[in-house]
């Protein structure tokens, strides 16, 4: 029996939040697309890759911010995607400060892997996203 999409972006976020990137990253296809918001926010584009993913977690992100966490507050199944309310919160490694984002993650999942990952401003952005 396959899980649904929305229990593997569930346990992929669950991962993470116990600090597990290796189990995050197997429930990623190895050619995924990722573009969160941070990675706007940290000069870093769109990442491509597993490994590229590793680096950004490990490396690029980390850099920056400390104590770093995404919540998924709501997923929703839309077919081959997930639509996710992600809550996302880390405190700046230099300033201290801390700094918070709520941004809508449109997940396109294939054979129960993560091919992408968006983040969008909006609900309404994110809905048309996934709209043919």
């Amino acid at each position: 029996m396959s899980r649904s999409n929305v229990e593997i972006v569930r346990a992929a976020f669950d991962a993470f939040a116990r600090g597990d990137l290796d189990g995050v990253l197997a429930m990623m296809d190895p050619d995924v697309l990722w573009a969160p918001a941070l990675a706007r926010v940290l000069g870093a584009g769109e990442v491509r890759g597993t490994e590229a993913l590793r680096r950004f977690f490990t490396e690029t992100l980390s850099a920056d911010y400390a104590d770093f966490e995404a919540k998924a507050a709501a997923l929703e199944d839309h077919g081959d995607f997930v639509l996710v309310e992600s809550h996302y919160s880390a405190r700046g490694r230099a300033s201290g400060v801390p700094v918070s984002l709520k941004t809508y993650s449109v997940i396109l999942m294939r054979d129960e892997k993560c091919v992408s990952y968006r983040d969008y401003d909006t609900r309404e952005e994110a809905l048309a996203a996934i709209q043919p």
